[in-house]
């Protein structure tokens, strides 16, 4: 296991954001602690950073909250180190803060971008809002999402600057009255159903479970104005120096177009002597077969089923392929890391349809899954996002509230496993699962750490994404163009990769079936020969880029989740039973705090 790329220098410098009483008196220019440089007022650089801070005799009660929402680092800051004031109260350093790492300036504030975004977007930014809503009330600092300053967007994603204790507990009433403020500019399609919406929760008339569904009901019917077209393709290899191939992917090829495809699954094997390449395939392949009956269930007309079903859902699949793998292990006898075990990294665009006036509207939601250090990023031209937080140690050490994640990167086991797919029985596994609304055009690149270690895809992305987006280079060569990258700049492991490219569409799809139709410049040193060869042909022809009501209440019928279990646990006992029957069977294991690969 490789470090961290979270840990890894990159060509940008990092910026840190200070918070704590008087942290703004530092000029501009001054030296803090003989370490930090103070860029502009509270925002501060490291000049030592290929050492980590020192370690705090103590961790202070502020910064607790930041180490148990770690979890939410897609949206939260970290901290990165603790400057002692004497007998004052201490500074906070804060890293992946809303900064932009090639300005050194804040990303912009949700009130700045909110009047010139599209409807779907601020519906989106306000889901995001009410995602962390509880989470943060759980920890004291759900204050946070009540202060302009502090909400912060870098596109699609709402960043905060820092975690605010808050001196009373908020209400629905108080969020409320924040989304209020910003109704005068929402576009017109959702301004009478979000005012509604917030005026029930200012009297109280709603429950919590109440404004999930009516502002999810919102969310997707937005989304389903602009319906989105994918395209995916995977490959994996073994490396320059690995025998086998422990890494399985689907689709392994490019995946035909009709039906749309809607499955990327990666899956990196662990416990060696070929039982790895054994749980990867086992996995892969029952997955991809369960997600399939999945689909066929959310086309269902019965209702649109809530983000919480369909995890649920989700969760009962991967809970049956680990038991799957787990049988294995014990009916062959292995222990400790002689049981086989994988990471697994997957996305499925669930295609449901939502009643509305004019008839079924076709919706699409992406869900994301994972499990260990395989890992998925949403890459645009604008942006590279690490959507998943991998399940090592050194996170766990951070969400048990004992050490910042910056003060782990030189611990040796930091980067070791904390949980896999198969090792332990399914009530030990506990996936994570996210719900995205597509509203840009973009690719999705789910990996094996074969790929992503040392940091390879936050350095190289920019130099693929356009060719994509505009067409130059077909989505098979584009993988192919990562796996060459994996095996040269890394070649320590196996790499599979899997790349999904999503376009939006112009028009809503009305019908009885659900089916329709300025980046920084990367270093091109981070490319291989090869990779140079295909992405920047001199034979390459490059195309101009194309330009890219009320409130219903949605039924949700109460047999719709007993027969989507059902169907998906009955599937996948025979599934199960079939591909166990069929894969062959060798060695591997980790012990159940840790697991090497």
């Amino acid at each position: 296991m490789m470090t961290n790329a979270e840990s890894v220098t990159t060509r940008h410098a990092p910026y840190f954001w200070a918070t704590g009483p008087g942290c703004e008196v530092p000029a501009v220019g001054q030296r803090v602690s003989n370490r930090y440089e103070v860029i502009a007022p509270r925002i501060w650089k490291d000049t030592q950073p290929e050492s980590p801070p020192p370690i705090p005799d103590s961790v202070p009660d502020r910064v607790l909250p930041y180490l148990r929402l770690h979890p939410y680092r897609l949206h939260l800051p970290g901290v990165y180190d603790v400057v002692s004031q004497g007998d004052k109260a201490p500074w906070l350093l804060l890293e992946n803060a809303p900064i932009n790492p090639r300005s050194g300036k804040q990303f912009p504030g949700l009130g700045e971008v909110w009047e010139q975004s599209t409807a779907v977007r601020q519906l989106s930014w306000l889901w995001q809002i009410w995602e962390l809503w509880m989470p943060l009330m759980a920890q004291g600092v759900a204050a946070s999402l009540l202060l302009p300053e502090n909400l912060r967007v870098e596109g699609w994603r709402l960043r905060l600057g820092e975690l605010v204790p808050e001196p009373a507990t908020p209400t629905l009433a108080d969020l409320a009255t924040r989304w209020r403020a910003l109704l005068p500019q929402a576009k017109p399609a959702i301004a009478e159903p979000l005012s509604q919406l917030c005026e029930a929760m200012i009297i109280g008339d709603y429950s919590p479970e109440q404004v999930t569904v009516d502002l999810n009901y919102l969310l997707l019917k937005e989304s389903a104005q602009s319906p989105v077209r994918l395209r995916v393709a995977g490959s994996t290899h073994p490396g320059p120096r690995q025998v086998r191939n422990e890494d399985a992917c689907y689709p392994d090829g490019v995946a035909p177009e009709s039906p749309m495809p809607r499955i990327a699954i990666v899956c990196d094997g662990v416990g060696g002597h070929e039982a790895g390449e054994v749980a990867s395939q086992l996995v892969v392949r029952s997955l991809q077969l369960q997600l399939q009956g999945l689909l066929v269930e959310t086309e269902s007309p019965e209702g649109l089923a809530p983000p919480q079903v369909i995890v649920q859902q989700i969760e009962a699949a991967l809970r049956v392929v680990n038991d799957l793998v787990n049988r294995h292990n014990d009916q062959q006898s292995r222990s400790d890391r002689q049981r086989m075990g994988t990471t697994l990294v997957m996305a499925v665009m669930v295609p449901q349809r939502l009643r509305t006036e004019q008839g079924w509207l076709s919706v699409n939601e992406l869900y994301i899954a994972h499990v260990g250090d395989s890992r998925a990023y949403w890459i645009t031209p604008d942006y590279c996002h690490l959507l998943t937080i991998d399940d090592d140690i050194a996170g766990r050490e951070v969400q048990a509230g004992r050490q910042f994640y910056s003060t782990l990167r030189d611990r040796p086991d930091a980067g070791a496993l904390s949980q896999a797919v198969g090792t332990r029985e399914a009530a030990y596994l506990h996936p994570h699962i996210q719900r995205f609304v597509v509203d840009e055009e973009g690719v999705l690149l789910l990996c094996s750490d074969g790929l992503s270690d040392r940091g390879r895809i936050e350095s190289a992305w920019a130099n693929y994404i356009g060719l994509i987006i505009k067409d130059i280079i077909t989505l098979e060569s584009a993988v192919a163009s990562w796996v060459e990258l994996a095996n040269q700049k890394n070649g320590h492991d196996n790499v599979a990769v899997v790349l999904m490219h999503c376009k939006q569409l112009l028009a809503p799809s009305y019908a009885t079936a659900p089916e329709a139709e300025p980046d920084a410049p990367a270093d091109p040193d981070d490319l291989t020969a090869a990779s140079r060869a295909l992405l920047y042909g001199d034979d390459l022809d490059v195309p101009p880029t194309p330009e890219a009501e009320p409130l219903a209440q949605p039924q949700i019928p109460a047999q719709w989740v007993a027969i989507a279990a059902a169907g998906i646990l009955l599937l996948a006992g025979l599934v199960g039973w079939w591909l166990a029957g069929r894969l062959a069977s060798p060695p591997a294991e980790a012990p159940p705090e840790q697991i090497e690969e």
